[in-house]
């Protein structure tokens, strides 16, 4: 029995009885941290804001028996400016959900907490955009080592050419012409694709926002992270389509 300190941002919070909440956290140690918040669904409680989404906060929980229980919490940050937009708020909250989906309890994926805490601030300062939201969810799933091979032929090594290549989630990346294997579905790709999607891979956030691409490039690689997110997570994830409601041209319709 020991009082624990964790870093961590909110990422679910779970209704239990009439005034307690089950709340996860992904950790800065790169762990995901379940703890019961008591009487935090009461207005007045103090730890009422410190368990809402998006918050990065400071957690002392109490290890006994059963689930830990919260017994400070202080908010680190808020990331207000994310949750006052709504498209900020979708992009958060669909990165919140792979760290549902994807982390593990003792993971120490820290490197992927890195990412998760760039990606923040990237989108508490600037305006949400298409190729950072997927340069960000290809990063995070090879930070997690699931990986994938834009740039040669997984099969055979050859760097992609003109030609481009052809893309399978199954087999880590693209191969080339000479590898492919009759008879399986791939997703044709040309060297101009993958080119954008090695980018999206290895840049940092700010760069990306500076890359000329057109809408058709955005709209293919959106595709493609979108396929390979609902691969990886077994078609789990829900809040990964929130982007059409904006990017195909469509409005929210206005509080009554």
């Amino acid at each position: 029995m020991r009082l624990e300190k964790i870093t961590a941002f909110v990422v679910y919070a779970f209704a239990l009885g009439e005034a307690d909440q089950l709340v996860t956290c992904f950790s800065s140690e790169g762990n995901l941290v379940k703890f019961i918040a008591k009487g935090s669904r009461k207005t007045m409680s103090r730890f009422a804001a410190a368990v809402q989404l998006f918050n990065l906060g400071e957690y002392v929980v109490y290890r006994g028996k059963g689930l830990p229980i919260l017994r400070q919490a202080e908010i680190m940050e808020s990331f207000a400016p994310i949750r006052r937009d709504w498209t900020k708020s979708g992009a958060a909250l669909s990165v919140l959900e792979l760290c549902r989906l994807l982390i593990a309890e003792e993971a120490r994926e820290t490197e992927s907490f890195r990412l998760v805490l760039a990606y923040f601030h990237h989108l508490k300062a600037n305006d949400y955009t298409s190729l950072a939201f997927d340069a960000f969810r290809l990063q995070f799933v090879e930070a997690l080592g699931y990986g994938i091979n834009f740039s040669t032929c997984v099969a055979c090594g050859r760097p992609a050419d003109r030609a481009g290549g052809f893309l399978r989630w199954s087999e880590g990346g693209t191969v080339c012409s000479l590898c492919r294997t009759q008879g399986l579905d791939y997703i044709r790709l040309n060297s101009q694709q993958l080119s954008l999607l090695c980018k999206l891979q290895h840049l940092g956030f700010s760069q990306i926002d500076a890359l000329m691409a057109d809408s058709a490039q955005k709209r293919i690689c959106r595709e493609l992270v979108d396929s390979l997110i609902f691969w990886l997570t077994e078609g789990k994830a829900k809040t990964q389509a929130f982007r059409k409601l904006f990017e195909d041209g469509c409005k929210p319709r206005p509080s009554s």
